[in-house]
């Protein structure tokens, strides 16, 4: 029996490590890095974090469903400059430049996951060839330049406040990822993607589609990473071809800190939510201390690989 409990503690502790994570950090940081613990910047870390949150939603049902998209981080750069380049070369309404763009996140996705499911051809490979085409068509729409004369009913998205307290791209996060949430752990759907990435086999014995969720998760993906091209496109009030750089691994390591598996099958946008709060606080507080951007990288690298290592470790023991 006391065996029993303790396994039951070491379960709910293992449950709750990323808040458990994030509440060390916060209570360090607010101790030894000073103007950290500030409601100020708390709201700069939300805003931070906003575009790697709504991107991580989208490479959540991707890496549930046992895949893994690499080209999330290319396509902010098409989606923001397509809808930049689209409001200002043909005056198009700010409202049907968004959509467009999205429809582009929409189009990539299922490009993505067609290929993927239809060849059989291995995920990493097709997203980051992917990449490479998105982030090369946003140097060819623009040549390499910005295209800058944004609307300014545009910036709203992605520097406007409600209340003047609340940023609107938080507020927009904050509904992705709820949306998320309740399609993966209230919906037939959301069940779906779990049992294809836990047993794919398995999940075509019982009946279900595996292709059609596949690519469901990928169009998803793809969607969600044209919004966030939108916000930071608003936020930096340009078309930046250079932008989200290296976004897809920030979303990544959001995820995977977050509780969700690189190996399918495992994980809660809930936790994605804590993942993705430890890293922009390990963030900010390394960027308010003075630390340089290298050493930033540095870091990251290296929580993801742990946290990765301790997930193949769990699911070692477990088989």
């Amino acid at each position: 029996m006391g065996n029993l409990n303790v396994k039951d503690i070491t379960g709910k502790l293992r449950n709750q490590a990323v808040w458990i994570m994030l509440a060390g950090l916060v209570v360090i940081f607010s101790i030894f890095v000073p103007n950290f613990a500030s409601s100020g910047n708390f709201i700069t870390i939300l805003r931070q974090v906003s575009n790697i949150g709504i991107l991580a939603v989208g490479l959540t049902f991707v890496l549930i469903a046992g895949g893994i998209d690499l080209s999330v981080g290319a396509m902010i750069p098409l989606a923001g400059v397509a809808s930049a380049f689209f409001m200002v070369n043909y005056a198009l309404p700010p409202v049907a430049a968004v959509l467009l763009a999205m429809c582009i996140g929409i189009f990539v996705g299922l490009v993505n996951g067609v290929i993927i499911t239809y060849t059989r051809m291995p995920p990493l490979i097709m997203t980051l060839g992917m990449g490479y085409a998105c982030r090369g068509m946003a140097f060819i729409i623009t040549d390499g330049y910005p295209v800058y004369g944004i609307p300014s009913s545009v910036r709203i998205i992605g520097q406007g406040y409600i209340l003047k307290l609340v940023p609107v791209c938080v507020l927009i996060m904050i509904f992705v990822i709820v949306a998320g949430a309740v399609i993966m752990n209230k919906t037939h759907l959301g069940r779906q993607f779990y049992a294809i990435g836990g047993n794919e086999e398995a999940a075509r014995l019982s009946g279900i589609n595996v292709i059609r969720i596949r690519v469901i998760a990928y169009v998803i993906c793809g969607l969600l990473a044209s919004v966030s091209g939108i916000v930071m496109m608003s936020r930096i009030n340009s078309g930046q071809p250079l932008s989200g750089v290296n976004m897809e691994m920030d979303a990544l390591i959001a995820c995977v800190v977050g509780g969700i598996s690189v190996l399918g099958g495992e994980g809660k946008a809930t936790g994605m939510i804590g993942g993705m709060l430890v890293m922009g606080v390990l963030a900010n507080a390394l960027a308010v201390a003075g630390t340089s951007d290298y050493f930033q990288q540095v870091v990251k690298g290296g929580v993801l690989v742990i946290v990765v290592a301790v997930d193949s470790l769990s699911r070692l023991r477990k088989n």
